[in-house]
């Protein structure tokens, strides 16, 4: 199958917790188009082949996203603005095919859309000893992104999770309330 992504327009995102040890295995690159976002992960070192599930997301490998479209930098609770994401490279829930499935997020105030995995595309690639993981979310999947391009940033965080090789996370690890305060996440700036 073909790609699903230009890579030419996306920027490689540089994974500040790679600093603490080297057991970096993953690297993201990110793309924004007024008509949603993508990512491409690629994952290396990995001796077996993708399994996971959607019905047992922390058991499986996959890509976790977090995503706000109004980042304010200072906010500790999730708002309707922000979005998660697991982005599975396989999912024997639907014949091993790869898929998005969205999550809810801790504390949480209110969440004002329903994602619909079916509107999301995901395609994977397999490489030697791993694979790269393209992932699309249209924009109206996400509440607020219609602003986004006035806004010219976005919030983002993610976490690369792998059954074999464990989790890299971008930033901050468990230690740390990531997963829920969009206040630990970065900010990424958007460029046309």
């Amino acid at each position: 199958m073909g790609r699903l992504l230009k890579q030419k327009d996306m920027s490689a995102l540089f994974f500040p917790s790679s600093l603490n040890d080297n057991t970096a295995f993953a690297t993201v690159s990110a793309g924004w188009h007024p008509d949603g976002l993508g990512f491409v992960f690629h994952v290396s070192g990995k001796p077996e082949a993708c399994s996971g599930s959607s019905n047992d997301v922390k058991r499986s490998d996959c890509a976790l996203i977090w995503i706000d479209t109004r980042p304010a930098g200072n906010v500790q609770r999730a708002t309707e603005y922000c979005h998660h994401f697991a982005c599975l490279p396989s999912d024997q829930e639907v014949a091993g095919a790869p898929g998005v499935v969205p999550l809810p997020i801790a504390q949480q105030r209110i969440q004002r859309i329903e994602s619909n995995p079916k509107k999301m595309t995901c395609r994977t690639h397999s490489k030697k000893e791993g694979y790269e993981l393209e992932v699309w979310i249209p924009g109206n999947q996400l509440y607020g992104f219609r602003e986004i391009s006035d806004l010219g940033k976005l919030g983002f965080y993610c976490v690369v999770q792998d059954t074999h090789l464990g989790d890299q996370p971008l930033i901050l690890g468990d230690d740390f309330p990531t997963s829920y305060n969009p206040s630990t996440w970065i900010q990424l700036e958007l460029q046309s």
